[in-house]
């Protein structure tokens, strides 16, 4: 039962077993305590220490040898009180410190986490990281704005070179690819929606000044394509918010001119 009581006090095994011997020697040296306890000297040492820090032993000096020793039993009780006090505190500043640590949260929400993709095996590792975020956030729709013009469709290059591995996991994960694609001759002229099931990656370049975006979920993907290809990854509530109410507006444009 003591041992017990001790250990609910913060007491572990070690520092309950010295504690109890000296209830039952008295005063005694480390060397005495480390027999009767069955320990070695040094972890005799560093458990004594850490009770006569917390003051439920003292230290005391017979005949020029360090010796220990119980004090008062009083000093159980007063640490109780103390303990009691402190708990008593520690609760009237916990909604304090609740609230501190909930803005912890949100303040690193207010920041953009972002990362860059550079190059041909950039990209392809910009694109895997998209299927990555959609499976992770458990999203079963990206959506996608991309340009297609005229100018950029005199590269030598089609989307397809990076996203042919891309566009066929996305259907092997069961998610859709709703696409906005932005035609004309030397710039953006007109929007139309390629249905879901039928884009094809290789009739859209990636080449000249071909953008992509991409929203999944709470991510945006931004990917540039010229001589070096250029990827980056926004990761953001508010920002990616904002980028599916261009979405909504664009297609609620469409629908109107339809």
């Amino acid at each position: 039962m003591l041992s017990q009581y001790l250990q609910k006090l913060g007491f572990d095994e070690k520092d309950t077993s010295i504690y109890l011997s000296l209830a039952e020697m008295g005063i005694q040296p480390a060397s005495v305590i480390a027999r009767k306890c069955g320990l070695d000297r040094v972890t005799v040492y560093k458990h004594l220490k850490r009770l006569v820090d917390r003051g439920f032993i003292k230290v005391y000096v017979q005949r020029a040898v360090q010796c220990f020793g119980i004090e008062s039993y009083d000093q159980l009780r007063t640490y109780l009180e103390e303990r009691t006090e402190t708990d008593r505190k520690l609760l009237s500043e916990f909604d304090t410190a609740l609230s501190v640590l909930k803005s912890l949260c949100d303040a690193e929400a207010l920041v953009p986490r972002l990362r860059i993709f550079e190059g041909e095996s950039g990209i392809k590792a910009f694109f895997r990281d998209l299927l990555f975020e959609a499976s992770e956030q458990k999203i079963r729709q990206v959506r996608m704005l991309t340009s297609n013009t005229f100018d950029e469709r005199l590269g030598d290059r089609s989307l397809a070179r990076y996203v042919r591995e891309f566009y066929s996991d996305m259907r092997g994960h069961a998610i859709d690819l709703d696409v906005i694609e932005a035609t004309g001759t030397l710039v953006p002229e007109r929007l139309e929606n390629v249905r879901a099931g039928s884009f094809d990656p290789d009739k859209f370049p990636a080449s000249r000044g071909t953008t992509n975006i991409f929203l999944v979920g709470s991510a945006v993907y931004l990917a540039c394509y010229r001589d070096t290809p250029i990827g980056l990854k926004i990761q953001h509530r508010e920002m990616a918010q904002m980028f599916h109410f261009l979405f909504d507006m664009l297609e609620g444009r469409m629908s109107a001119v339809q």
